[in-house]
């Protein structure tokens, strides 16, 4: 799991291109640290896709943070 500061990251699935670099985040299933809300974030469905990254929106309450790819990459190259 790696913390962002804002939610708690269990999961992350996303398009890679051949080399493996992460390309676009499709699917983050985590939790909000500030309501503890568990949730699985898709595209448009507590997913937006931005140039460089993702926006997290957390379900039940105003919890938001923009999350880079790098960062992304870095919890799938330390997830088993």
């Amino acid at each position: 799991m790696a913390d962002t500061g804002m939610f708690l990251l269990r999961d992350v699935s996303g398009q890679e291109d051949v080399s493996g670099r992460l390309l676009q985040v499709t699917k983050v299933i985590c939790r909000c640290l500030a309501c503890s809300c568990q949730f699985t974030a898709r595209p448009n469905e507590g997913l937006i896709d931005i140039v460089g990254g993702a926006v997290l929106l957390c379900p039940r309450c105003p919890q938001r943070q923009a999350i880079s790819l790098a960062r992304f990459a870095d919890f799938l190259e330390q997830s088993p």
